[in-house]
């Protein structure tokens, strides 16, 4: 039988935190596309915004399964975002230093 108390203070700070860092990345995140806005450029932004809001379900759900399933995939769509960023930052750097040359 599942557990379905509700979230636990440490939880509740875990997402907290969680938010605040994918917070300060979704607003770094245009940097990253090089102002080039095509939808690929743009896909970070969306993961981000995803994990955003799978991390806002987690306080609501009543059993701990299901949220340690939406934190874990919100921690995917996460990392999918970031991965995108560091992509984006290196793509867009080859394309500035092609343009300038």
């Amino acid at each position: 039988m599942a557990e379905s108390a509700g979230p636990s203070e440490g939880e509740l700070a875990r997402v907290k935190l969680f938010l605040g860092v994918q917070v300060i990345f979704l607003l770094i995140s245009p940097l990253t596309g090089g102002f080039h806005f095509s939808a690929w450029s743009m896909l970070d932004t969306a993961l981000l915004i995803q994990a955003i809001g799978i991390t806002g379900l987690v306080p609501v759900l009543e059993e701990k399964s299901w949220r340690k399933l939406a934190f874990r995939a919100a921690i995917v769509f996460y990392v999918a975002g970031i991965l995108d960023m560091g992509v984006n930052v290196l793509v867009s750097g080859v394309a500035g230093w092609r343009s300038i040359l």
